[in-house]
């Protein structure tokens, strides 16, 4: 014969503990069991809460994205800068480009607008003489420096190299949304020339003629204002 454990129906103050009856949960005086609240974790988030987070956060998004476009949009009126002359002593090309900067110059040239071109900055400066002397520009036509790395370094080496070359005044060649910063940089390191300016488009890769890089590349030039501001202008 099967023998079956007896049940223990022992009973401690406000708990049950026979088998049958295995919650050990209390007992009020009436008998019915009483269920204990459930504590919330501390570190849970309320669902608002972390509605009202993402909702911060895509509003702080599209104020950028708002603030970013008018910057672009409104480029061509606060970065551009391009006073426009008949003749000049000099064709000056910053480096950073090697494309469309060269067809620029190269068209100045062959206008007859100045005859000699100067390269300044380090990097790229020997591609863009030998993409000058491709584009039609006589080798012995074009002065380069290739020490520069800066905007700020362009004008003082180019102010250096030209001094004694009896130069009045001379056409900035660089990318359009430069051309502000640059024209009121070769002004105040070189003020007795007389500065003018002809703005291109980047492209001389790939990835530089996709919108978002222009985008991009006018986004920075607000930064290196700003920085050019407080470290030389204020």
């Amino acid at each position: 014969m099967t023998r079956y454990a007896r049940q223990d129906t022992t009973r401690c103050p406000g708990f049950l503990l026979n088998s049958g009856d295995d919650t050990g949960l209390p007992r009020d005086a009436s008998g019915p069991r009483v269920f204990p609240q459930k504590r919330i974790p501390d570190m849970v988030f309320d669902r608002s809460a972390a509605r009202n987070i993402l909702a911060l956060i895509g509003g702080c998004a599209s104020t950028a994205a708002l603030v970013g476009a008018v910057l672009v949009c409104g480029a061509k009126a606060w970065l551009r800068d391009e006073p426009k002359l008949a003749h000049a002593d000099v064709i000056v090309v910053l480096g950073g480009e090697s494309g469309q900067r060269v067809i620029g110059a190269a068209e100045l040239y062959h206008a007859g607008v100045a005859p000699r071109v100067f390269v300044s900055g380090q990097g790229d400066c020997l591609l863009i003489e030998r993409r000058l002397v491709m584009a039609g520009v006589p080798a012995e036509r074009i002065g380069r420096e290739c020490v520069s790395g800066s905007t700020m370094e362009n004008a003082r080496m180019t102010r250096e190299t030209l001094a004694d070359q009896h130069v009045n005044s001379a056409i900035l060649v660089t990318s359009w949304y430069h051309t502000g910063r640059a024209l009121a940089v070769f002004r105040k390191v070189w003020p007795e020339v007389t500065w003018g300016a002809h703005g291109v488009f980047p492209g001389d890769t790939l990835a530089k003629s996709v919108p978002i890089y222009e985008a991009g590349s006018i986004l920075a030039e607000y930064v290196k204002r700003a920085w050019y501001a407080v470290r030389y202008w204020a």
